[in-house]
């Protein structure tokens, strides 16, 4: 008797998201010290879109 697998998911590579995260953490820390205030937005509209599944 033969059993049909079905085939795996790829695991997705968590790599590009950290270092996404980290860009848009870095963002936001950098408009904090110079009082920037669209880098700041964008830092937190990219950290949002980044933990978004």
């Amino acid at each position: 008797m033969e059993t049909t697998r079905r085939p795996r998911r790829p695991a997705l590579k968590r790599a590009p998201r950290w270092t996404l995260l980290a860009v848009a953490f870095s963002s936001v820390a950098t408009g904090l010290v110079l009082p920037h205030t669209l880098l700041i937005a964008a830092g937190l509209l990219l950290a949002g879109c980044v933990a978004l599944p």
